[in-house]
């Protein structure tokens, strides 16, 4: 009976909570008073009560547990402790009449119907208030509320929870705190260790250079000392040898004079009469010779003639009386005397003796001038001379010149200077040439007068430097200024060569060497215009060579490539500056070949840069020059670049490695003495900066030096000392921590 009157009314809330809704004055569609009359009194609260129950229990789903178990909050706390008492012990509440219910409890209930799920935490957090507030005032009392203890507690739980968890926090972040600074102090620690251990390692490898230098010193001293005592033996030995042998010289020679003293006392003091020679010798007396017949002697005379002696004349003979007795006489030789044994004295001067040597060296020097060949093809100079004329001249051949000056060439000079004297005729010759244009034989003369240098370079050089240097830069300067302002040298490139003319000069400056005075001359007569010209990269690569072969002999004490005169347009530093501006333009930028775009060979370019740091190498020994360098805008940048290309090239495996490898340390000896020596004078990062990414190229290319591996096939060209050289100038520019961060990069770890 029970059930089939609460169909109806479960059909009515079934509607209500599918879409039934009160109307816009707060009313709801149960409004029918027959309807809720027929109602037993407490049926309508049964069904609420087991509505309530039933849909908790269709409804509810539990919340998804948390793996950490604090990501709740109080509102969550509180709903679970509500569904629990729903589900454990429902509140059991005393019928009541229901002849007029609240309004706000049945819209309560029916809201709860008709949401489900997403009303569930605001029912659970509202259901005993919307109870309450359907009950009479007398029922209050007897409702008992568990949950202000226990959300007391939860709220004392919480509390001591927030408590704990903001001094872990505190105390996790005291631990990260310390641990952060611990791991800060450790890299400290590893970046002071590995520098101490860089220098360390330095210091052994210092150490081991300079014993082994010290062994090599102490046995070439051993070997050398070896040698003198074995000469000062042999030197004994012979010394001993000689005096035996002047004993027994001087023993015979006494013995000598004492025989020819004792000869001389015992010989007669005449010498014996001798017979005037016969006319026939023939061994008869002329008059025992009868010219005519005995029958026609006059009888006296054939008597008082000497005949034949008888047998006993002739036993009777004495020696006098023999016609041989004058040859049997004894001949006393005399014995020279040990006066006449002693040489005399040469009584040829010195002098005379060295003035025929240098008459005899004249006569080679001349003799190699006359035989002169430009090519072993080719006829003699004299001869290829005979068939050149000046246009101004009296019509006389070159040959013919120089042949009739040889006679007069010396007469009135020492004979020393005769080479000079014929070099200065052949360059007024040259001189005539330019001022006629007549510039096909100019060759001939060029290399006429090199080989005249290479014969007799420091005698003939401070000579003719005067007169030889202006006429060389005005003959190249007719090749040397079309090529510069890229125009074609047409036609004087045909008879003139620029190589030559800068050999020539070069052969001049180095036989002026010697003497300060005449490499001060040659420098003076050098004009700075023209080294700039020479030092352009519109220039053949060889003539850029020859100059920096020139400019190797100018580093003086107090100037670098030339000495201005004193009314010149710029100072010496700011000439130096445009020369080393010039000479390091090819370290960084590969120069293409004259009226093209075509760049030189590697190779090429690998040699000629090998040259300018070597030159540049040489300039560090002048305070002068080395102080000009290191100031210079450009030059130690470029000098960095020139090592980071080169290392490239290096480990590219390409042809010319092993200049590669000379190049990386040269350079690397340059740049560490630049920068130790003028450390208070130069800011290195503005010098990095006219490159582009110098300070990046500058990190990693000393990098990449320092760890060199040992025993590369690459790096072996690389002398030992350069990563010495790239850790000290490492330890300049980066912090300790910027050192560990390289060697893991770079260090393997």
């Amino acid at each position: 009976m029970l059930i089939g009157k609460l169909l109806p009314c479960q059909t009515s809330l079934n509607d209500y909570g599918n879409g039934m809704a009160p109307n816009e004055y707060g009313e709801n569609n149960f409004s029918d008073d027959d309807f809720l009359d027929d109602l037993p009194p407490d049926a309508l609260t049964e069904l609420e009560n087991n509505a309530i129950t039933f849909t908790q229990k269709a409804n509810f789903k539990p919340s998804p547990s948390s793996d950490y178990g604090d990501d709740f909050d109080d509102e969550d706390l509180d709903d679970t402790v509500v569904v629990d008492e729903a589900r454990s012990a429902p509140a059991v509440v005393p019928p009541a009449h229901r002849k007029n219910p609240n309004p706000v409890v049945q819209r309560e209930q029916f809201r709860q119907q008709r949401y489900g799920d997403s009303g569930i935490a605001n029912r659970t957090r509202n259901d005993a208030a919307v109870e309450l507030a359907g009950q009479p005032d007398h029922l209050l009392q007897t409702i008992p509320l568990p949950r202000e203890d226990s959300s007391v507690s939860r709220q004392q739980s919480q509390s001591v929870a927030d408590g704990d968890a903001e001094a872990l926090r505190k105390l996790v972040q005291e631990l990260q705190e310390k641990n952060k600074a611990l791991e800060q102090e450790a890299l400290m620690k590893n970046g002071e260790i590995s520098i101490l251990r860089g220098k360390m390692e330095k210091s052994d490898k210092e150490h081991e250079r300079t014993q082994a230098a010290k062994e090599k010193l102490h046995a070439e001293q051993l070997a050398k000392i070896q040698k003198e005592r074995e000469a000062a033996e042999i030197a004994a030995r012979r010394a001993a040898t000689e005096r035996d042998f002047t004993k027994q010289d001087l023993f015979e020679e006494s013995r000598v004079r004492r025989l020819n003293a004792q000869a001389t006392k015992d010989a007669p003091n005449t010498p014996s009469k001798k017979k005037p020679p016969m006319p026939f010798r023939d061994g008869f007396d002329d008059d025992e010779i009868e010219v005519l017949s005995p029958s026609k002697v006059s009888p006296s005379k054939f008597r008082g003639r000497s005949g034949t002696p008888s047998r006993a004349a002739k036993r009777k003979r004495k020696v006098q009386d023999s016609p041989s007795a004058g040859a049997l006489d004894m001949i006393h030789i005399e014995e020279p005397r040990l006066e006449s044994l002693v040489p005399k004295a040469s009584i040829i001067d010195e002098t005379i003796l060295e003035k025929l040597v240098l008459q005899d060296d004249r006569s080679d020097f001349i003799t190699a001038m006359l035989q002169h060949r430009p090519q072993l093809t080719e006829p003699r100079t004299m001869e290829a001379f005979s068939k050149f004329f000046l246009p101004t001249g009296s019509g006389e051949s070159f040959s013919s010149r120089i042949l009739g000056e040889l006679p007069r060439i010396g007469s009135k000079k020492p004979v020393s200077e005769v080479p000079a004297e014929f070099c200065l005729y052949i360059i007024q010759l040259w001189s005539k040439c330019l001022e006629d244009e007549y510039y096909t034989p100019i060759y001939l003369i060029l290399d006429l007068l090199q080989f005249a240098l290479e014969l007799k370079t420091t005698a003939i050089a401070p000579l003719i430097i005067d007169q030889l240097v202006p006429i060389a830069q005005k003959t190249a300067d007719l090749v040397a200024i079309p090529r510069f302002n890229r125009e074609s040298p047409s036609p004087f490139d045909k008879d003139i060569n620029v190589s030559s003319c800068l050999a020539l000069m070069h052969l001049a400056a180095l036989g002026s060497i010697p003497e300060n005075h005449d490499i001060t001359r040659f420098w003076k007569q050098m004009r700075w215009d023209f080294v700039l010209l020479m030092l352009s990269p519109n220039q053949n690569v060889a003539d850029f060579e020859w100059m920096i072969r020139i400019l190797s002999t100018g580093i003086l004490k107090d100037s670098f490539g030339g000495i201005l005169p004193e009314n010149a347009v710029m100072t010496p530093a700011t000439n130096v500056g445009h020369i080393i501006d010039r000479l390091t333009y090819p370290l960084f930028e590969v120069p293409c070949l004259p009226k093209s775009t075509v760049k030189v060979d590697a190779d090429v370019v690998g040699k000629l840069r090998l040259q300018i740091i070597l030159l540049l190498t040489n300039m560090t020994r002048s305070a002068y020059a080395g102080n000009a360098l290191a100031v210079h805008p450009s030059a130690i940048g470029r000098i960095v670049s020139l090592i980071s290309d080169e290392l490239d090239t290096l480990y590219d495996y390409r042809s010319g490695r092993e200049d590669s490898a000379r190049l990386i340390s040269h350079s690397t000896r340059l740049l560490f003495h630049l920068i130790t020596t003028h450390e208070h004078e130069i800011d290195i990062q503005k010098k990095l900066a006219v490159i582009r990414g110098g300070s990046q190229k500058y990190l990693l290319c000393l990098s990449r030096l320092h760890f060199l591996e040992e025993e590369g096939v690459l790096e072996a060209g690389i002398d030992q000392d350069v990563p010495g050289y790239a850790l000290e100038l490492l330890e300049m520019v980066v912090t300790p921590e910027e050192g560990e961060e390289i060697m893991g990069v770079l260090g393997g770890g």
